[in-house]
């Protein structure tokens, strides 16, 4: 089955939406924990 052009744009588009909501999420959650690892480290040094 073909596609015509504007429905592999409409696909692509869609599917590159998904794939940066994805990637977003990613990068909050990372940012997260090295906020979380910087505290600890940061705490830890005091100690120290």
């Amino acid at each position: 089955m073909e596609i015509d052009q504007v429905e592999w744009l409409r696909r692509e588009n869609y599917f590159l939406r998904e794939q940066n909501k994805k990637l977003k999420n990613e990068l909050s959650e990372t940012k997260k924990y090295l906020e979380e690892i910087l505290i600890k480290y940061k705490e830890n040094d005091k100690r120290n």
